[in-house]
This record gives structure tokens, C-alpha cells and sequence, in this order.
């Protein structure tokens, strides 16, 4: 019973962040304050996720408010001193993202702007009801300050966290354990890899991403209760809780890492791989990623065509697509992590403003090592010219969440940061949503 093909079975009762460009530069006028009470709206929220969940909320709000500072500090604000919707948007998706590695549905734009589309920051349909209507009636939209926004992720992540402990119940029904049995630790184990990988797409799982998963939940088992020998559904459900916590960095190093390290032993410069390249590795090398058709590689913004002879893939535009993304819950999916996020953080960290003197950028970034560039690097002089040509353009510094600057990171950085398509540029699907809207399968 407790083996990877019950995530078959489970399929049956399961029920994306690309590269685009913050446009909050301009701080929005606001004339209201966005202080939310604290105690009020934890009250509220409890009548939605119950007194559990409530209290995982209040517990974690001091360290969540922690994080989130960084990147609040980082960015422009509003007359007020907060933050705009798409800054809050970007600073709520940057703590997931960072945290857990989850891609909050609705919380990035796929393709598009980072002006929330639908209230409230872009969640819209993907939150419950009354979540909705609580985060609309107490939060100004104009003017998000840093308690707000702490709140809202707070009830992001309890809202996930009470969903997690609804699907282990389903799971121990599909897979017909009773709720009070004392499980092993490896059926503990199995049952919560079959809970977790419900949601996958059982026709592009690869076995890097059972095996990242699995390591997920065996390293949760072995912090959280490794001398346990009969495991009680409490136990199992604390496992999976912060198994989910860690599952997407997992992920990432694992599956993604994999993708990522083959495209760059093809790429021919500039981080791309001739579409050539790209084919050839799956038909006659037995890679088993990189079968995508040009037409949908364009879409997702992924295909360069500025030589129309010899289209190339895009290695951190590619990895980053919806396509490399695996379902786990209402709220999130696990998809490969933008590289570059590493290095805003830094960035972000060490200069506390939303701009900053190219030279004060290029010492920071000569320290920080990324995923293919050690720290100590040299900067050539066209990098240099280009980016003091981006702080020409905007008075004498450098707007670190600007287009212009996402490219000059894009060329400095062409194995981690995405290229920044101009909003609206690109539209990416998940592999079903094309097929649905085309008719055509996303393979060539």
C-alpha cells in the first residue's frame, strides 16, 4: 500500500513566477493609513481557519514580520510611509518564494503586470470567500504598511497549513487507514509523500521530483520526531507541516537543479541553448526534460528569436515557466526558483533603499556568490558603462526593482536572472492551459 503508486490512486481526489518586471517605481498618493489592529483581525480570522490555525498565525507573525522587513525597507513607499498593492503583491510573493519556495497562486503575474488585477493583491478567486472579503474590508488598498502585510501572509500560511491538515485526513481515507492507527515510521513517511504529491501531474513527474520529495519528508521525520516508533495522526500531521515548509527548496535543488545544470553544459553564450541543442539532448541523448514546441516556448517567454535562423532557449526564462511547476495545494505550487531572488535579497539586505550608486551595487554584488559565479568577480567594462548608463537615465542612481536594471542583471547574471519581458509581452500557460486553449499538446 505505501509505495509511489498510491499518488495514482490519490490523483483522482486532488482537487506559477515568470519573469516580469515590478512597476512600482512611482510611489502611489495615499491619504489614509493602513494600520490594521492586530488582535481585531486575528479574532476574525480565527472564525475562518479555526483556533489552531489562529494560533500558528499569531506565533509565526513576529518572525514573518521579520523577513518581510528586508524587502519592505527595500522598496518605494507611498505618501503614507507604506507600500502600493503591486509592491505589497511582490513583497508578500518574494517571502514565499524565499521561506518555503511556494508560488502563491495569483500572488505573481504571469506575463503581466504586478498591478493586482483582482482584489485583494492579485489572490482574487484562489482565497476562500470570507478570507477575501476579511482581507478587503481591513486592509486599505492603497496603503499597505508592514503589520498589514505581515498579517496577510500570516493568514496565508495558516490558511495552507489547515488545508495540509484536511488533505492528510483524505489521504488515510483514500489509502484506508483509520485515523487512530499507529503507523511506522515508514508507512508515516509513505502516506505523507502520497498525501503531498496528490496534485502532481502524473504524466510530467520525473524522478528527480519523488526523490526531492521524499528527501523533503524524511529529513521533516527525522527533525521532528526521530525516536518515535508508533506514530499517532498528530504526529504524522506535524511531519507534513514542516515537510511543506522545506518541500520547494527541495525541489528546487533536486529536479530544477538538474534541469538547470544540463541546459548550461549546452549553452552556446548569453545563458541560451540553440533550440537545435535543446531537441537533440532529449531525442538522442535520453535526457527526458526539453520536448516543449517553439510556439509554446514563445508564449512563455522563453524562446529568443533576435536571430530568427537560430531561435535559442532562454535557460533562467525557461526554468522559471509554469511548465516546471508540480500542484501540492489550493493555494501554491511548487515551481523552480528564480535565482536571481538571491541576489536582490542581498541587495536589498545591504542597502536598506529602493536605489543606489552603480558603485556601491557593483561592490555588493562582487561579494556575493551566485549559482554559477563565485564572488570576487571582475567586472568587464561594457557591464560597468551599461550600468551607469541605467543610473544616468534616472538622475544618478539606480532603481534596483526597474526594467533596466533587471537587464543589466539579466547580462551580468545569464545563467540566473530571467530576461524581463515588457508587461504584456508574454502570456505563460501550464502545459494543461494551452492544451485547453489550443488544442494542441505543449510538445513538439
Amino acid at each position: 500500500m505505501f509505495q509511489w503508486e498510491v499518488v495514482l490512486v490519490l490523483a483522482a481526489f486532488g482537487q506559477l513566477v515568470h519573469a516580469t518586471v515590478p512597476d512600482f517605481l512611482a510611489p502611489d498618493s495615499d491619504d489614509v493609513p493602513g494600520h490594521v489592529e492586530q488582535s481585531a483581525f486575528l479574532d476574525e480570522l480565527e472564525q475562518i481557519v479555526g483556533p489552531g490555525h489562529r494560533k500558528v498565525a499569531e506565533f509565526n507573525l513576529q518572525g514573518i514580520t521579520a523577513i518581510l522587513r528586508t524587502t519592505f525597507v527595500a522598496l518605494p513607499k507611498t505618501e503614507r510611509g507604506g507600500l502600493s498593492a503591486s509592491a505589497a503583491r511582490y513583497t508578500i510573493h518574494r517571502y514565499f518564494i524565499q521561506r518555503h519556495g511556494w508560488q502563491v497562486k495569483g500572488l505573481a503575474p504571469l506575463g503581466g503586470s504586478w498591478l493586482p488585477s483582482k482584489p485583494p493583491l492579485g489572490m482574487g478567486n484562489h482565497l476562500p470567500p470570507r478570507l477575501r472579503d476579511l482581507f478587503e474590508e481591513r486592509f486599505n488598498a492603497e496603503n499597505y504598511d508592514l503589520n498589514g502585510i505581515a498579517l496577510i501572509t500570516a493568514s496565508i500560511e495558516a490558511l495552507i497549513h489547515a488545508e495540509a491538515v484536511r488533505r492528510l485526513h483524505t489521504a488515510y481515507q483514500v489509502l484506508a487507514i483509520d485515523t487512530q492507527a499507529d503507523l511506522t515510521a515508514q508507512e508515516a513517511v509513505d502516506t505523507i509523500c502520497a498525501c503531498i504529491t496528490t496534485g502532481y501531474n502524473t504524466s510530467q513527474i520525473f524522478a528527480a521530483q519523488l526523490e526531492s520529495t521524499r528527501r523533503a519528508v524524511t529529513e521533516a521525520q527525522q527533525k521532528v520526531a526521530p525516536d518515535l516508533v508508533v506514530y499517532k495522526f498528530a504526529d504524522v500531521a506535524k511531519i507534513l507541516e514542516v515537510a511543506l515548509q522545506e518541500i520547494g527548496h527541495h525541489v528546487d535543488e533536486g529536479y530544477c537543479q538538474d534541469m538547470a545544470d544540463k541546459l548550461v553544459a549546452m549553452q552556446e553564450d548569453s545563458g541560451r541553448v540553440k533550440l537545435a541543442d535543446f531537441y537533440t539532448s532529449y531525442l538522442d541523448k535520453g535526457v527526458p526534460y526539453f520536448q516543449e514546441r517553439p510556439e509554446y516556448l514563445r508564449q512563455s517567454g522563453a524562446l529568443d528569436e533576435s536571430d530568427p535562423s537560430v531561435p535559442r532557449v532562454i535557460i533562467p526564462n525557461y526554468l522559471v515557466t509554469p511548465l516546471n511547476c508540480q500542484n501540492v495545494s489550493s493555494y501554491y505550487d511548487l515551481c523552480c526558483i528564480d535565482l536571481c531572488e538571491d541576489l536582490f535579497t542581498e541587495l536589498e539586505m545591504r542597502l536598506k533603499a529602493p536605489q543606489a550608486k552603480p558603485a556601491e551595487i557593483l561592490k555588493i554584488l562582487t561579494t556575493v556568490p551566485s549559482a554559477y559565479v563565485p564572488a570576487g568577480r571582475t567586472w568587464t567594462d561594457s557591464l560597468t558603462k551599461k550600468l551607469g548608463e541605467v543610473a544616468e537615465h534616472h538622475g544618478g542612481e539606480v532603481p534596483l526593482h526597474g526594467r533596466l536594471f533587471a537587464q543589466w542583471m539579466h547580462f551580468a547574471y545569464p545563467f540566473e536572472c530571467p530576461y524581463p519581458h515588457l508587461s504584456g509581452a508574454t502570456r505563460p500557460q501550464t502545459k494543461g492551459e494551452w492544451f485547453d486553449e489550443t488544442g494542441m499538446p505543449s510538445s513538439a
